[in-house]
C-alpha cells in the first residue's frame, strides 16, 4: 500500500483556475479532513507585485482548516519565483509546487511556463534549484509525460533526471502527454492517451524519487484500485481491478505491475469538482480512519451555509456570490433535485437585495428541493464502491496528430468555454501581466467530462 505507512498524501485534489479557490477547499474540508488540498495556480508576478498584505491575501489566503495545503506557482524565472516561493512558505503553506503542466497555449507560449518548460528541463532544474535554497519546505513539479513529439518513456526519464538535479523529490505526473498547439485546455485532458504503467516505470527507475499520478481519475473506487485498495478491500475490489485500473488494454495479473513504495499518491481533479459528495468518506476508504457517521446533503449544506455567513456576512455582487456558491453545483450530480437546485440559485443571486447573498441563495436553493423533491437532501450520501472500468477508446492516432490534431473540428479554430476549463487557464495569462483577479462569470452549468 503506497505512502500510507508515512503519512504521505495519498489523495490530492488538483489545482484547477476558478475552482480551487478558498470558498472549495473549505467545502472539501467539510468532506475530508485527510485529503492534500491545492490552490489555483498563482503566477510569480502575481504575488510579486501584490505585496502589501491586503492585496495579497487576495492570492494567499486560506482558512486554516485547510492544512494540509500546497501552493502551486506558476512562472519561469528562477529569481522571481524563489523570491514568491519565500512569500508562499511565510503564508505557512506547506508545500510549494512548479507548474510544468498546464497545456493552455495562451499561458504556454506567451507566459513562457506551463507545459512549455517540459521543452526545457534546465529552465525547471535552475528554477526549483533556486526555490529549494530559498525555502525550506518541499518544493515539487508538476507536470506531464511529454509535450507535443517529445513524449517517449526516454525523455520523460532524461527530464526527470534533468529535474531532481536542483533538489525536487517529488514529481505529480499526468499521465498523458500534451499538445500546445490544435488542442484546447479540455481537449488535452482527454485526447492524447493515457500510459498509466509508465509511472510505474518511473517509480522503479527513481527508487530515491516520490511519485504521484493523475489523469483520468474520476472517483474514490479508482483511485483505491490504482493504490492496491488501501486498508482492507471493499466488495467487488478484486486483483483484475488491480489489473484494470493501471493499463486500460490488457488484463495483466498483479504481478506484472506491482505497487512501487515511492508512489506518493493519486490526484484527482474534475472528479472532486464535477461530484463532491464522493469525497465524504476517503479519511476511512483511503486513510484507514474509523467509518465516519452517514453524512446527508442537508447536513453538509447547512454546515457550508454556516461557513457562507460568517465569510460572505458584507454581501457579495453576482460574479462573488457564483464563485461562493460554485463547490456545491455538483452536490445532485446526476439526481433529481439538480434543476431545483440550480436553476433557484441562479435566480437568486441575480437579485440586487438581501436574496442575493451567497448564504440566503444557498438556502434558498435547499428549499426549492425540498419543494421539489421531498426527502432527497436527508437521504445518506453514498460510500464508496469497487472500481469499474469502462471499455477502453479506439485510437487510431495513438495520440499522434496526422495533420489536425484529433478532436479539432477542421476549418474551425475551437475556444473553449468555462464550462470546459479553457477560459479558466487563460485567467493566468491575464493574472502574469495585470496581477488582478478578473471578474468571475454568471453561473453556469459544468458539464461532467
Amino acid at each position: 500500500m503506497a505512502g500510507s505507512e508515512h503519512g504521505r498524501p495519498l489523495l490530492q485534489i488538483a489545482p484547477m483556475m476558478e475552482v480551487t479557490y478558498r470558498d472549495f477547499r473549505y467545502f472539501m474540508r467539510l468532506l475530508t479532513k485527510r485529503t492534500q488540498l491545492w490552490t489555483e495556480m498563482v503566477v510569480d508576478d502575481t504575488i510579486l507585485h501584490n505585496l502589501e498584505t491586503e492585496k495579497c491575501e487576495r492570492f494567499l489566503g486560506y482558512n486554516g482548516q485547510e492544512h494540509p495545503i500546497v501552493c502551486q506557482l506558476g512562472g519561469s524565472d528562477p529569481t522571481k519565483l524563489a523570491a514568491a516561493a519565500e512569500v508562499v512558505q511565510r503564508y505557512g503553506y506547506d508545500e510549494v509546487n512548479l507548474n510544468v503542466g498546464c497545456p493552455s497555449c495562451r499561458v504556454a507560449c506567451k507566459g513562457e511556463f506551463g507545459c512549455s518548460l517540459m521543452k526545457r528541463p534546465e529552465v525547471v532544474r535552475d528554477a526549483i534549484h533556486a526555490m529549494s535554497r530559498a525555502v525550506q519546505i518541499p518544493v515539487t513539479v508538476k507536470c506531464r509525460l511529454g509535450v507535443d513529439d517529445l513524449d517517449n518513456q526516454e525523455y520523460t526519464r532524461k527530464f526527470v533526471t534533468t529535474v531532481k538535479q536542483g533538489g525536487c523529490k517529488h514529481f505529480i505526473i499526468h499521465a498523458r502527454k500534451a499538445w500546445l498547439n490544435g488542442l484546447s485546455p479540455a481537449q488535452n485532458r482527454t485526447v492524447p492517451p493515457l500510459h498509466y504503467p509508465r509511472i510505474l516505470d518511473l517509480c522503479n527507475h527513481f527508487p530515491d524519487l516520490n511519485f504521484s499520478i493523475n489523469g483520468g481519475i474520476t472517483d474514490i473506487g479508482h483511485a483505491r484500485a490504482l493504490l492496491n485498495f488501501p486498508h482492507q478491500r471493499l466488495e467487488g475490489e478484486t486483483a483484475e481491478l488491480y489489473a484494470a485500473a493501471w493499463d486500460w488494454q490488457s488484463t495483466g495479473s498483479m504481478e506484472a505491475c506491482p505497487i512501487p513504495s515511492n508512489l506518493q499518491g493519486v490526484m484527482i481533479g474534475r472528479g472532486a469538482m464535477n461530484t463532491p459528495c464522493m469525497l465524504w468518506d476517503v479519511d476511512h476508504t483511503i486513510y484507514g480512519e474509523e467509518k465516519p457517521e452517514p453524512m446527508t446533503r442537508r447536513q453538509l449544506l447547512e454546515k457550508y451555509r454556516l461557513y457562507l455567513e460568517d465569510s460572505h456576512a458584507d454581501g457579495s455582487s453576482v460574479g462573488s456570490t457564483h464563485l461562493a456558491l460554485k463547490p456545491t453545483l455538483g452536490m445532485f450530480s446526476d439526481l433529481r433535485g439538480n434543476k431545483a437546485f440550480r436553476g433557484t440559485a441562479d435566480a437568486a443571486m441575480r437579485k440586487k437585495n438581501e436574496e442575493g447573498a451567497p448564504a440566503r441563495v444557498l438556502e434558498l436553493a435547499m428549499e426549492a428541493v425540498d419543494a421539489a423533491n421531498p426527502g432527497i437532501l436527508d437521504e445518506p450520501l453514498q460510500g464508496t464502491v469497487a472500481f469499474r472500468p469502462l471499455a477502453p477508446k479506439q485510437n487510431g492516432t495513438n495520440g499522434t496528430p496526422q495533420g489536425t490534431p484529433q478532436g479539432t473540428p477542421r476549418g474551425q479554430k475551437r475556444k473553449p468555454s468555462v464550462a470546459d476549463g479553457g477560459s479558466a487557464d487563460s485567467v493566468m495569462t491575464c493574472a502574469a501581466e495585470t496581477g488582478q483577479i478578473p471578474d468571475a462569470s454568471p453561473l453556469v452549468t459544468v458539464s461532467t467530462q
